[in-house]
């Protein structure tokens, strides 16, 4: 079994070998890190990386199954139009709409904003009324490595928010460290890796 992971933070290269090393300790998995592709995304929008995102995935199109790991560029992956190319919220999206018609969709970059909702509203196929929570001071815990600082902004920014609504989607990967703190909210907390990793290794097996 042969799986490839497109990283665009590079801490996601460890959380995701651990992940397919204990759900799949057979899988080769090979990763590549483009930190430079969310950056430009930040700054010109998709349109400006179309190009290197799609050569990027199509480099590793020799393996089973290949993950993005990165909800920015969610839109170019599913612009491929074949299965084995998995984006990382879909699963998460889908699992989450079982839940009720009121969502909240937790994110700390506005860049991903537009793909998530995009996204959450497809699989919800127009029965859903979700909302996006901005966890706008959370982020620049992660860009300093601080994981408690991260996961406690998150979570504090939620807590305070979630009132009305029937899950939380952490819709970025990096979030799913707050899954733990944010249990004791009474409704169900849908994190992105575990289901994107069980989906890449179906993918992969069939």
């Amino acid at each position: 079994m042969r799986i490839a992971c497109l990283h665009t933070v590079a801490s996601h290269q460890s959380t995701f070998s651990e992940l397919f090393a204990r759900e799949a300790p057979e899988a080769g998995v090979v990763h590549v890190v483009r930190e430079d592709l969310l950056a430009q995304a930040q700054v010109g929008g998709l349109h400006a990386i179309t190009e290197e995102v799609m050569e990027a995935l199509g480099a590793l199109g020799q393996a089973d199954a290949i993950l993005c790991t990165c909800s920015t560029l969610g839109p170019l992956v599913d612009t491929i139009q074949n299965r084995k190319y998995i984006r990382i919220d879909r699963p998460a999206m889908e699992a989450a709409v079982i839940h009720g018609a009121k969502p909240m969709l937790a994110l700390c970059l506005e860049s991903t904003r537009a793909a998530s909702l995009d996204l959450l509203e497809e699989v919800g196929e127009g029965a859903l009324t979700p909302t996006v929570h901005m966890c706008e001071d959370a982020w620049p815990f992660f860009v300093e490595g601080d994981s408690d600082g991260f996961a406690d902004a998150i979570s504090g920014s939620i807590a305070q928010a979630v009132g009305g609504h029937d899950c939380v989607i952490l819709g970025q990967a990096s979030m799913a460290v707050a899954a733990t703190q944010l249990k004791g909210l009474g409704i169900p907390v849908v994190a992105t890796p575990e289901r994107a990793v069980a989906r890449t290794i179906a993918v992969a097996t069939t």
